[in-house]
């Protein structure tokens, strides 16, 4: 009895310690998943948040490289530049009581020189009406993502054709 107890303790202490490891240390992956879920939060605005445009601009700016594109595929025009993307940012108007915005479905590819990476996923935009969520849109996107100084920031977004749409 006393050595399955054992077994028992030092299997619950091996997966405490992974778990520990992977939240002390994680991997180029799970930063990259981790700046996804902060844009993601960063981007998603209510009509009454207390965060200045100016500011939550700014924030957005810091997920992206100095000369990222952006490229969402028609009827968009490309945005070329972080200063850009913060300008836009910083002027956009938030629709009716605000939206939530999500990227789900996310892969990750790192390189093997541990310097770049793609992500793919869907990015969803939902309204908040009366404090309930209503589907705005989804939209198919890739990421590539650049190591600068040891921080992974998005280099390029481009919008990706899901399915043909009917003629």
């Amino acid at each position: 009895m006393r050595t399955l107890v054992r077994i028992v303790a030092v299997v619950v202490a091996l997966v405490a310690a992974y778990y520990a490891y992977q939240t002390l240390f994680p991997d180029d992956e799970g930063r990259i998943r981790t700046a996804l879920d902060e844009l993601a939060t960063t981007v998603s605005q209510s009509g009454g948040e207390g965060l200045s445009q100016v500011t939550r601009a700014a924030r957005f700016g810091s997920f992206f490289t100095q000369d990222v594109v952006v490229d969402l595929g028609p009827p968009f025009s490309p945005i070329h530049g972080r200063d850009t993307i913060v300008a836009l940012a910083a002027r956009s108007q938030i629709p009716g009581e605000g939206f939530n915005v999500r990227f789900v479905d996310v892969t990750v590819t790192v390189d093997l020189s541990g310097l770049a990476a793609t992500a793919s996923m869907t990015a969803t935009v939902q309204g908040r009406s009366l404090g309930d969520l209503q589907a705005i849109d989804a939209k198919e996107l890739e990421m590539a993502f650049r190591k600068i100084d040891g921080e992974w920031r998005i280099d390029r977004v481009t919008g990706v054709q899901a399915i043909e749409r009917p003629r």
